[in-house]
């Protein structure tokens, strides 16, 4: 009996979805299907990679602001948020790690573990990754909306259909009034290459910067930047620029903008995750809540305190108008004017950064060529990262600043434990602490080099 033509197109589905199931179980299919994937999404997006994101979220061809684009791309932005959309099939991967262990124990002490309630502490921790979700889809649709927003007159051609695109991978279909509506259907496909670790660092640092909680953190810093700035005595009719490289999710240069008004603040920050957290806490609006801790089994007192959430008090925060926030590399970044009577450089757990330490000695010295008096200050302790081809100590930095013509107007440190030590991210309900010591100093460029 032979197969009737209209029934081929099922059989041959049918056969193709049993293909398609086998191959789903074979990891060398599943990194070449995925690795295609990606490579169909970079052929999509290669206009995207020709679009510079500027500080408010335009988009142009040329950087307003540094010497080139660097990786400050649409493209780079749009893979910035692909990693932030991946957040919770990764963290409750990471906490499925902890329940599949369990398995490996005999029967008997698993029952031990049910008795624990074990499993349910498992179950509440991926609860709070949900729900710290939440906030990242928030994240990523203030985004998509500035883009639009700040791109709405933008005459580049293509540009809308580029930003259908855009919304589109993130679950969005913008409508002809610019408007996003959310797509249900919408199915996150996590990238090979992924960057969990960075994603939860900024999500982190969003209570770390603008929580009640970490104040105790920023308000040690916070004063001493400030202290210093007001002891140049500074006229409030000066053009005076304060830069903050680094900067984070952007508590201090907010805190900065706020205390000094008639003086401009630039922000600079590389990381586009950093940035992406950053121009959201400056411009949501609302409260949010996350669980920072959720996933730090070690050193935990109960579950309530492991998955205990911290709020973020975005509705008290008013963007000043002197603040502008840049995504670049500092080493290129380019002020706005070409002369002030002032620039001050505030760098806050930002040195020990550099890969080249003289890098960034060699960027904040040419300031010098656009103002009349160049002043550094700095705090944060010298934990060396990023594969430093250098790491000197406080005496090393102080010399090396005499060589090239700084002159310190303070200096101070604390070590001592029975002085206040300073945390970073630190869980306060836990067994396991770290603090900082800090090595403060204040600098003015005075002479050439000798």
């Amino acid at each position: 009996m032979g197969v009737s033509t209209s029934s081929l197109p099922a059989i041959a589905f049918t056969i193709l979805a049993v293909i398609m199931s086998f191959l789903r179980k074979y990891k060398p299919f599943q990194s070449w299907f995925i690795a295609k994937l990606e490579n169909s999404f970079v052929d999509h997006f290669t206009s995207a990679k020709q679009l510079v994101v500027n500080g408010d979220f335009s988009l142009t061809r040329t950087s307003k602001n540094f010497k080139t684009a660097g990786d400050t791309t649409l493209y780079d932005l749009s893979k910035a948020l692909s990693h932030l959309s991946e957040y919770l099939v990764r963290a409750q991967g990471q906490n499925g790690v902890i329940f599949q262990r369990t398995k490996e124990l005999p029967p008997d002490v698993r029952d031990q573990l049910k008795t624990l309630s074990y499993f349910s502490k498992i179950q509440n921790v991926n609860i709070s990754l949900q729900n710290n979700y939440k906030v990242v889809e928030s994240v990523i649709r203030y985004v998509l909306e500035q883009l639009i927003k700040n791109n709405a007159n933008n005459l580049e051609k293509g540009l809308r259909d580029q930003l259908k695109a855009t919304c589109l991978e993130f679950g969005y279909v913008l409508s002809e009034k610019n408007e996003l509506c959310k797509n249900s259907d919408n199915t996150i496909v996590a990238m090979l290459e992924s960057n969990q670790y960075r994603v939860s660092e900024a999500i982190s640092h969003l209570c770390r910067d603008w929580s009640p909680n970490f104040r105790c953190e920023r308000e040690p810093f916070n004063q001493f930047f400030k202290e210093r700035i007001l002891s140049l005595g500074l006229p409030e009719d000066e053009k005076v620029l304060i830069l903050v490289p680094g900067a984070g999710v952007g508590q201090l240069s907010h805190f900065l903008a706020t205390n000094f008004p008639h003086y401009a603040v630039d922000s600079i920050e590389w990381s586009a995750l950093m940035y992406i957290c950053g121009q959201f806490a400056l411009g949501y609006g609302k409260d949010v809540e996350l669980s920072p801790f959720a996933l730090r089994y070690s050193g935990q007192l109960d579950c309530a305190r492991q998955i205990r959430t911290v709020e973020v008090q975005l509705s008290e925060v008013r963007r000043s108008s002197n603040l502008r926030f840049h995504w670049g590399d500092f080493c290129e970044f380019i002020p706005t004017e070409d002369h002030y009577d002032s620039i001050v450089v505030c760098t806050e757990f930002f040195i020990d950064t550099a890969e080249n330490l003289f890098e960034y000695f060699e960027t904040i010295e040419r300031f010098k060529n656009r103002c009349n008096n160049l002043h550094w200050i700095n705090a944060g302790p010298l934990k060396y990262g990023t594969r430093p081809l250098v790491q000197l100590n406080a005496m090393e930095l102080n010399k090396l600043r005499q060589l090239r013509g700084w002159k310190d107007i303070h200096e101070s440190n604390v070590t001592d434990y029975n002085h206040p030590l300073i945390g970073y991210l630190t869980d306060y309900g836990s067994l396991f602490q770290c603090y900082y010591g800090a090595l403060k100093f204040h600098s003015t460029f005075a002479t050439d080099r000798k």
